[in-house]
């Protein structure tokens, strides 16, 4: 109890809330004071001593970095800390040992002083109360839950429970409509709301304390009926906008040239979403291609060829739709179709870096906020090497690049990613050219929209463009979990299904050893692989099975393929993204063993329904089967991945179901290259009656089985009772 009165003494002459002094392991009503939650004054910044007598002090940018700054004070086992009273906003410090400053490292969000990186600490505005969402949910019936506390403010009331009222969509819940519970002794709250019907639906909490003052209100978004639960149980489609519809769902005409205008739109995405193109794949998400206007002119790209800014990749104006592609109207009118068909909507953010004539470059160039200095360099030119300058070189000569070391410049960037959240109600972002930029500003991104909307409602996926292998899964490492991005595109395994799939120069063991090395690496890190054959900067992988995708884009595009064995190896190259754990994505086209050299021509316009060969309508139809086997299999969307068989040219895994899902059936997924014979160990996998999912073809499982696979064969045994099978052909 002494230590209890000493902490309690000590702290409560200042006002330390309930929130720090539970950080302590003190109970506010143990020290005298409010039994219920209150906004936090107070930061405590926990150190770990090496040696007791280490001089332990905090500085930072509250008092303009002052030394010899904040002493720390012994706590319990071996930590010391130092409890900040900081006004509301964003500080920098360091923590110094022994006169030595360095960073933090039990805080993940950084900032910068000058050029050098150093800790981050966001303090609350202790005077107004607050309110937090814990848990949102409706289940199919559209029935709303939601959970969470009031917080008062300091040294302020606790919660009036009268005041507690529930928005959804914009309209207040009458109160017949919506049930409220309210505690103001510990100032939870829980709100339950029948009869939303199937979509995406915005809900806010308001509440106010005794005295009358209010708290901001508390946003969360919840689902009926999606087309997938969470980002790991379904399939996300990607799309470059001018080249997959215009208007009504058109087919488009190729561009004049690679490089040019195809004059795809919104709309006819819209058109696409309303014909149920999306939901014959099985997809649940689309990832939209930048959506700022981007310039009319003509500039000489890093091929050396003339392009314009079609894909949305050269910033003009930061928080406008491009009118091209149908402006701020079609894009609404995109979001309602997609959520109201239980889609999700990524929109893809280019934080790193904008277009020459943008505002923002004029209005700030040379003033810090881009690495505009007489030093500054265009990335692979000489002298400017990738892996040495790659956070301050600029893309081309005409995308200057953003500093993130600007405060000013870091807080832009932040906004503007929660300004195109907030306006259109997108679902999360696809954060462009991850390693570009410190992980500082990712950091900050993920974190200002994980704390727009509760609970960590917007989705983070990154695009860390990496080589094969190891040094690929660490970079990868580097810039997710809890912390930072909720995904990134596993390039390490995409490189690796295009030399065994693709082009026969590795064998199977190698897809198996990059699984294995992915999974070992992202364990606890709560990220969600998302897995593809391509995207639009990489050659397509039908033309890299047809041994053309390195051909010149602009004088040599490659052909679309005539060989039956071609959309052979893109089937099976669909069919293993589509039943490993993960995120699959399907770059446009996929679906149809779309051809393509690299960027540009691994853009080429969607083509139409009735130009398909016989060859792309089965590759069409097998990816839909996939799709559909994804959405109805609890194995192949949440289950466990447990190798059975990898050799050069045969492989094999099965996926168990978590226990307690609607439909606990595994599922063994069976590779070839060619005539094989792959043994299914026992005690994995029960025996009994199986069908090939793809086929209808029966087959026993006893233990121990040797399953004969003819070449370029793919199977997805699942139990023969199961309601997901097919009837034999």
């Amino acid at each position: 109890m002494a230590d209890v009165v000493r902490l309690c003494f000590a702290p409560l002459a200042v006002g330390v809330s309930a929130l720090s002094l539970s950080a302590l392991g003190v109970s506010a009503s143990s020290c005298g004071g409010p039994s219920y939650p209150s906004v936090d004054c107070h930061q405590p910044i926990w150190i770990r001593a090496a040696h007791p007598d280490d001089d332990v002090r905090v500085v930072g940018s509250w008092d303009g970095w002052k030394t010899p700054g904040i002493a720390a004070s012994p706590a319990r086992d071996g930590w010391v800390m130092a409890l900040l009273t900081l006004p509301p906003g964003e500080h920098g410090y360091q923590i110094v040992v022994n006169g030595a400053p360095r960073v933090d490292v039990f805080q993940p969000l950084t900032t910068f002083h000058g050029d050098r990186e150093v800790s981050l600490v966001i303090a609350d505005d202790c005077a107004v109360p607050a309110l937090r969402v814990d848990t949102a949910q409706a289940d199919a019936a559209g029935a709303l839950s939601m959970t969470g506390a009031f917080l008062a403010r300091d040294g302020g009331p606790s919660l009036s429970p009268s005041t507690v009222r529930v928005t959804v969509d914009g309209q207040l819940v009458p109160g017949a409509g919506a049930q409220v519970s309210a505690t103001p002794a510990t100032g939870a709250f829980t709100i339950s709301v029948a009869g939303l019907p199937p979509g995406k639906h915005a809900v806010s909490v308001q509440a106010a304390d005794a005295g009358g003052d209010a708290a901001p209100a508390a946003r969360a978004s919840v689902w009926v009926k999606p087309a997938a639960q969470t980002w790991a149980d379904g399939v996300l489609y990607q799309i470059v906008i001018d080249r997959f519809r215009g208007d009504g769902g058109a087919a488009l005409s190729p561009p004049a040239t690679p490089g040019t205008r195809a004059g795809g739109t919104l709309a006819g995405v819209t058109a696409e979403i309303e014909r149920g193109t999306f939901e014959a794949l099985g997809v649940s998400a689309l990832w939209l291609s930048p959506l700022y206007t981007n310039p009319d002119e003509l500039r000489t790209g890093r091929d050396g060829h003339l392009s314009q800014g079609y894909h949305g990749y050269w910033p003009l104006a930061d928080r406008e739709v491009d009118p091209r592609l149908g402006g701020e109207t079609a894009l609404d009118a995109l979001m309602a179709s997609a959520h109201a068909h239980g889609l999700r909507v990524l929109f893809d953010l280019v934080p790193n870096h904008v277009y020459e004539t943008n505002p923002r470059y004029a209005q700030h160039r040379r003033d810090g906020w881009f690495n505009d200095g007489p030093g500054h360099c265009v990335c692979g030119d000489p002298g400017c090497d990738w892996g040495e300058h790659i956070l301050d070189c600029w893309f081309t000569p005409f995308l200057p690049d953003v500093r993130w070391q600007s405060d000013a410049a870091m807080h832009a960037g932040v906004e503007d990613a929660l300004f195109w959240m907030r306006r259109f109600d997108a679902d999360g972002v696809r954060i462009d050219a991850v390693p570009m930029m410190p992980r500082a500003a990712t950091r900050r991104i993920v974190r200002a929209l994980r704390d727009s909307a509760a609970p960590r409602a917007l989705f983070s996926v990154g695009e860390v463009f990496t080589g094969p292998g190891a040094a690929g899964i660490d970079a990868i490492k580097f810039f997710v979990g809890p912390d930072g991005l909720d995904s990134a595109f596993d390039f390490p395994l995409m490189w690796a299904l295009r030399d065994v799939v693709a082009r026969d120069r590795a064998g199977f063991d190698a897809v198996e050893s990059t699984l294995a090395a992915t999974e070992d690496a992202l364990r606890g890190s709560g990220a969600v692989p998302a897995r593809m054959l391509g995207n639009h900067d990489t050659s397509r992988f039908a033309s890299e099975a047809s041994g053309d995708g390195g051909n010149d884009a602009w004088t040599q595009p490659p052909p679309q393929p005539a060989s039956a064995g071609v959309y052979a190896r893109q089937r099976m190259a669909l069919a293993l993204t589509l039943s490993l754990p993960g995120m699959p994505v399907l770059y446009y086209g996929d679906e149809l063993a779309l051809a393509g050299a690299s960027d540009p021509d691994s853009r080429r316009v969607m083509p139409a329904s009735d130009a398909l060969s016989a060859d792309q309508q089965a590759t069409l139809a097998f990816t839909r089967r996939l799709g559909a086997l994804r959405r109805c299999l609890p194995a192949l969307r949440t289950g466990a991945r447990v190798p059975l068989w990898a050799d050069a040219v045969s492989y094999a895994f099965a996926r168990i179901a978590p226990a307690g899902s609607p439909d606990e059936a595994p599922v063994v997924a069976l590779f070839s290259k060619a005539a094989a014979s792959v043994t299914i160990p026992g005690g994995i996998v029960p025996p009994g009656a199986y069908v090939d999912a793809l086929s209808g073809e029966a087959v026993m499982l006893a233990g121990g089985d040797a399953i004969p696979l003819d070449p370029m064969t793919v199977k997805l045994l699942i139990p023969s009772a199961s309601p997901c099978r097919v009837s034999s052909p």
